[in-house]
């Protein structure tokens, strides 16, 4: 299908364990290159697709300008809590040392797992009505800084 190409793709891996969220982060980054990576805590999520449509709405961004912050990866931080406060965001959704996590690698190529990285993928079901509420806060958080 034409366009394909240009689809965000994105995988989120639970981790728990020994796993620290910057040594997943900079594995990911290194076997992805150019991708967005993030780690956030466990709880913001249980969907992979909700995270994808999130991630679009980065890249989109990204290609028009308008982007919550200056790096990308913030940036779907600030998406997934709903806020374009940094140190919320951070607060509320960023990963912690020692709790249990989860790694997101979003890009326009299919995200590749490293070499014995242990994070298991968070499934991708259907979407709920909470979730497409929080997508369409999402979107509308560039609104909000205008």
């Amino acid at each position: 299908m034409a366009g394909d190409q240009d689809l965000v793709r994105a995988k989120a891996f639970v981790c728990r364990g020994s796993l620290i969220p910057d040594l997943a982060k900079s594995a990911l980054s290194t076997e992805n290159p150019g991708s967005v990576v993030q780690a956030v805590r466990l709880e913001a999520t249980d969907n992979e697709l909700f995270i994808e449509m999130l991630a679009a709405q980065t890249f989109q961004a990204m290609s028009s300008g308008s982007i919550l912050a200056r790096k990308p990866e913030i940036d779907l931080l600030l998406r997934l809590a709903g806020t374009t406060q940094i140190e919320k965001a951070i607060r509320t959704q960023g990963a912690k040392g020692g709790a249990p996590f989860i790694a997101i690698v979003a890009g326009l190529e299919d995200p590749k797992r490293p070499p014995g990285f242990s994070g298991e993928e968070l499934p991708s079901r259907r979407l709920n009505r909470a979730e497409l509420c929080r997508i369409e806060r999402a979107a509308l958080l560039g609104a909000e800084r205008a």
